[in-house]
């Protein structure tokens, strides 16, 4: 299935997620709902892509605060004890959606300021009118991803096994774990030179063997073009996401011990160029 659209707008994309959609794994497909968007807009300040509508990018926010509010609803019908971390997870859940609510009304405003024809690949001034309001709108669900998925864990580890997923994952390792909370954290991406694949997650490397492997597995995928340049002017990367396999997987083992990244809590802007990881085709 996909997730629900705007029923006024065209979404910017939809999402596959599996079946039954059990708390977790919309957790996750909401993560991934996050990545997308803050791509999205990332990519409009470049100017690297034609843009949608203007209406567009509004309506995405508002779907975020949708989503967000209906992954609240599924697991507070869960037999959760009220402890913490439980209890903070879910106020976190609250924080991004009331946060979203703020990114869709500075995007509503840009709307009204949109540039004129014409004027698409020229560089927002992000201190005022349309480019202000954009940065802004970014700037407010910078963290949603991460903290969606931080969220998600501590959930995970309250939840009935049957309210988490039914999927059976055999020979994940806790390396292969590391690497799917990386891209359900919206923070892998992939390009290519020369021949080569190069894999990014911050400033730490990937290892691209590991990265097909999911990918042959069908637990990740490479969406081309969709996550922003590295610096201005460049080409866009492609963004590492999970599939609704991968989704199903991750929920299975969403809360076994990981050595969680501190680097990983960080904004994901377009960011500068940084050691890399490399593998042949």
């Amino acid at each position: 299935m996909t997730t629900s659209p705007d029923p006024d707008h065209t979404p910017l994309f939809d999402v596959d997620v599996p079946e039954p959609l059990t708390p977790v794994a919309r957790l996750l497909a909401l993560a991934d709902l996050y990545t997308r968007h803050n791509d999205r807009l990332d990519i409009l300040v470049f100017g690297r892509t034609p843009q949608c509508e203007p209406d567009a990018y509004a309506a995405s926010a508002r779907r975020l605060e949708r989503e967000a509010l209906a992954c609240i609803k599924a697991v507070r019908q869960q037999p959760l004890p009220a402890i913490e971390p439980v209890t903070s997870a879910v106020v976190r859940l609250k924080q991004i959606a009331y946060l979203t609510g703020g990114a869709t009304r500075y995007l509503t405003a840009a709307q009204h300021v949109w540039p004129p024809d014409g004027a698409q690949h020229e560089r927002p001034d992000p201190r005022r009118g349309f480019g202000q309001y954009v940065r802004l709108a970014r700037e407010l669900t910078a963290l949603a991803p991460f903290a969606v998925i931080e969220s998600a864990i501590h959930i995970a580890g309250r939840l009935p096994r049957r309210a988490r997923t039914d999927a059976t994952v055999p020979g994940i390792e806790e390396a292969h774990r590391g690497v799917l909370l990386d891209v359900a954290r919206g923070n892998i991406t992939v390009t290519e030179y020369d021949g080569h694949q190069r894999a990014y997650c911050h400033d730490v490397g990937v290892d691209g063997e590991m990265l097909r492997h999911l990918e042959s597995q069908g637990l990740v995928t490479r969406e081309p073009g969709s996550a922003p340049p590295f610096f201005r002017g460049g080409p866009p990367r492609d963004r590492a996401r999970l599939t609704a396999p991968g989704i199903s997987a991750l929920s299975a083992v969403i809360d076994s011990p990981l050595r969680i990244s501190l680097s990983a809590a960080r904004p994901v802007p377009a960011p500068t160029a940084v050691n890399t990881a490399r593998a042949r085709r």
